[in-house]
């Protein structure tokens, strides 16, 4: 019964952080989001093996899906805007590929992970991916500011070489005296 408890945590903290950071990593950066996120999973990784209770299994999955929904709702607008910098605005091809590989991590995921488990063992396979995070996570920081064409560039932020202005009609102003030192009489038409 506990057992399937063990990972309710993670998909709610994955509820709260995909919102929370939806919002927060704007104001951050999405790829310092992202590469916090990244790091802070490897070590939530480093640090299943030496969970010894249920209930240290289940905070390090809380704290897992609280850092995996910050990725992704970090990463999500990062590959969107890529789209926009260097191909055609079309977003339904880049969505499909994230999907498609979540659908084959589930797909192959448990096959492949089950057989490299009798291979090396559980607390070794946390250790490698977690150290993969780490290591993969300063790879954000190019994404600060990816490379595009300058075409694009001007497009996305509104760059624009043509002067604009607003316009707008005034309708002429009554001066009203101020107080009673005032020189001007105000004007009463009847």
């Amino acid at each position: 019964m506990l057992g399937g408890l063990a990972f309710l945590p993670a998909s709610l903290s994955y509820f709260i952080g995909t919102n929370l950071f939806g919002v927060l990593d704007n104001k951050m950066g999405r790829w310092l989001c992202s590469l916090v996120g990244m790091v802070v999973v490897g070590i939530s990784l480093l640090c299943v093996p030496l969970a010894h209770s249920i209930f240290g299994f289940i905070g390090l999955n809380a704290g897992l899906g609280f850092t995996i929904g910050m990725v992704d709702s970090s990463m999500m607008p990062i590959m969107g805007h890529l789209v926009d910098l260097c191909h055609t605005s079309v977003y339904g091809s880049v969505y499909a590929i994230v999907d498609v590989a979540f659908c084959m991590g589930f797909a192959v995921g448990p096959s492949t992970g089950g057989a490299i488990v009798r291979a090396i063992g559980f607390p070794w396979l946390m250790v490698i991916i977690g150290v993969v995070n780490i290591v993969y996570a300063p790879l954000c920081y190019y994404l600060q500011n990816p490379p595009a064409k300058e075409e694009k560039l001007a497009i996305l932020s509104q760059d624009c070489p043509m002067e604009t202005g607003i316009y707008a009609t005034q309708k002429p102003t009554k001066e009203f005296p101020l107080g009673e030192d005032s020189e001007e009489e105000p004007d009463c038409e009847q």
